[in-house]
Order: C-alpha cells, then structure tokens, then sequence
C-alpha cells in the first residue's frame, strides 16, 4: 500500500491550445493522503487538477514542492509497473492496437506470462461490459467505450495506487452510476490508494473518502462529503458543493419597535433574527444568511416568510426545485415531486431554523 504526500505544491500560470486557454497557477498545495484512502480532488475546470495528476505520477515537474510516497521521493520509490496507473482524460489507447492488445500491452511488458495475463484481462473486462469489443481499434469505439477500456488498462495492472482524471466525462448518467460503483468497489477490495479528478461535486461526493475542493488555484477545504456539506468553510465550498448550490441572503440588522430584524438587501423585505444567530448578531450587523434548497419550505403567507415570484420547477426523483426570485434575489427551493407551481405565481419562503448558517466576509460562521 501507498500512502502520498503532497508537499506545498506549485506552478505557474500556463497557456496552452490554439485559444491560448489559461490554466491558473496552483499555489502552495500540501496534502497528505493515506494509503488505502479514495481521495477526491473536486474544482471547476481549467484549475489546475490535470497537471496536479501528472505531477503526482511523475510525469511533470512542479515548479516547487515536493511529492512523496511512503515518505521517499519518487526518484528514491521507484514505482514498478505494478505500484501506479494512470487513467488520462484523454484515454491516451495505443491506436494501431485492439482492446485486447492495448490491455495487454503493459503486462506483456511487466514480462507475465499468457497464463497470468489472459485471466486477468477476462476478469476486467466482464467487470466492465466490454468484453463484445476487445477485437476492436479505438477508432471503432465510442467515446464511453473508449473510457471504460482507459479504466480497463489501469485496472488489468492491479497496482496499489491508482491516479484518475475525469474518468467518467462521456459517460451517460445512468451508466456513470454503474461505473463509479464498481471503481469504488474494485478499489477498495484492491486495498489501492486513489487519487481521482473531477469537475462534477456529486461525483466526488459519491466516491471520496476525503474530498480536496480547489478553487482559484488553492484549496478551499479537505473534509467528508459531510463536512463540507453542511458546515462548509466559506463561500466558495458552500456554493460549490451539493446540488442546487446553497442559497444566500444579505443582511442589515436593524432595530424596528425595540425588536431587532434581519433587512433581507435583494429581496426588499424583512425576518426575524433566528434564535441560532441571537447570541452573535451583534457582531455581524450586516452578512450573510446561507440555507440549503431542502431548508427552505413554501408556506400560508405570515410575518416572517419571504414572498418570491415562481420562476421554474425542475423535476428531480423524488423531489423537484423550485426557483423563485424576487427583486435581486433568486433562491431555489425543494418541493415535493406531488406539488406544482404555475410560473409568476407568488409563493411564500420560510426558512427552516436548524437548516440556517452564517457567514461573514465569505467564510462560515456557524
């Protein structure tokens, strides 16, 4: 087993492609990941998290940082053919070769024999579903098959650290399912540490052990999907993680008949102060109230509720979301799938007590 650290990472500022795309630069990355760990790396694209992948296999030198595995520098570790794999976004497959000769290729290679490499390639390939195309070229294949067969080849090595970049990007959604619960299961029954890149916050989510959310060219937070759920460090994370992203309300206290009030700025209308904020709010006269779409209920009109205009009703299993906005203020609201709204009528926003957070400045309060 592998356990990797990641030492105060760096690089600059990159262009490349014939639009001269801009990768920001990375600043200052450090983490550690534990051997036998699925770690998550989460971040919008053009972030940096592909060179950060292929500065972790070795393949790019960072402009300062160091990486290490099991405490050695990768000069001092010396991987084998069966210690990493790497799955590219680009699938990177042998052109000239079939499925099957692009599986076999790296083993032939490591010097198995028939006997070893023919079980191995059988037993992936029926895990995956591809076994109907291993007599064909990659320009013969899909773009999802042409993922699975990336998969495949990292998966034919059994090696004890495993390295993904978007693995799952042409993947249909039903099929993408599937697929991240057998990576996650053959991972784990592999005892690998994985290192696995995406743009997608549920996917990282449904994998991670730990998630690391990179934003701007820094990381913004490493915890559980849990953590930076529901107590997310700042902004950034908040809006980032979960679907729809969490929804924010600007503040001014005011004082109104001896009673202090929350003047919600963009959406012209006042609450009262929760009970959660009563204890701080003198501190935080003016910030932010940050609620989860499911922490938001349509109620009878009353005091302390919130009127919106229906904007649209997204159907989503077994729930829907409803946007609503009003003003310059636009929230989005989950309903239950048996409740319709008709666009431009006015409903009525409560916000759920437990569910309410606080930030300040960008960053989490409570």
């Amino acid at each position: 087993m592998v356990d990797v650290s990641l030492v105060q990472i760096s690089f600059n500022e990159k262009k490349f492609g014939k639009k001269d795309t801009i990768n920001i630069p990375v600043i200052g990355m450090s983490v550690d990941i534990k051997a036998g760990e699925f770690l998550t790396i989460v971040s919008p694209v053009n972030n940096g998290k592909t060179r950060l992948l292929r500065v972790i296999a070795g393949l790019t030198e960072p402009d300062s940082g160091t990486v290490l595995y099991n405490g050695k520098l990768l000069s001092e570790f010396s991987p084998s053919y069966d210690k990493m794999a790497m799955v590219f976004q680009s699938q990177a497959l042998y052109p000239h070769l079939n499925v099957r000769q692009n599986l076999e290729f790296g083993l032939k290679m490591a010097n198995l024999s028939r006997e070893a490499i023919n079980p191995r390639i059988t037993e992936i390939a029926d895990l995956l579903g591809i076994s109907n195309i291993m007599n064909r070229k990659p320009k013969q294949l899909s773009g999802s098959q042409k993922q699975l067969v990336a998969i495949a080849r990292a998966f034919v090595k059994r090696p004890q650290l495993i390295i993904f970049d978007e693995p799952l990007s042409e993947l249909d959604s039903q099929l993408k399912v599937k697929i991240q619960s057998i990576i996650r299961r053959y991972c784990i029954n592999l005892h690998a540490t994985v290192i696995y890149a995406t743009r997608n916050p549920s996917e990282a989510m449904t994998l991670g052990d730990r998630i690391v959310c990179i934003h701007n060219g820094r990381i913004q937070q490493i915890g559980t999907s849990h953590e930076l759920y529901n107590e997310p460090k700042n902004e950034i994370v908040a809006r980032f993680i979960g679907y729809p992203e969490m929804n924010f309300l600007e503040y001014e206290m005011k004082e109104e008949n001896n009673n202090r009030i929350l003047n919600l700025i963009n959406a012209g209308c006042s609450i009262q102060v929760p009970q959660v904020f009563e204890k701080i709010i003198e501190s935080y006269p003016k910030a932010k109230i940050g609620i989860r779409a499911e922490n938001l209920k349509i109620v009878p009109e009353g005091m302390n509720t919130i009127p919106m205009i229906v904007e649209m009703q997204e159907y989503a299993g077994s729930q829907s979301i409803l946007y609503v906005s009003h003003e310059q203020q636009a929230l989005a609201v989950e309903v239950p799938l048996r409740e319709s709204y008709e666009l431009g009528e006015t409903v009525h926003i409560e916000l759920v007590e437990n569910g309410i957070h606080l930030f300040a400045n960008g960053k989490f309060v409570i």
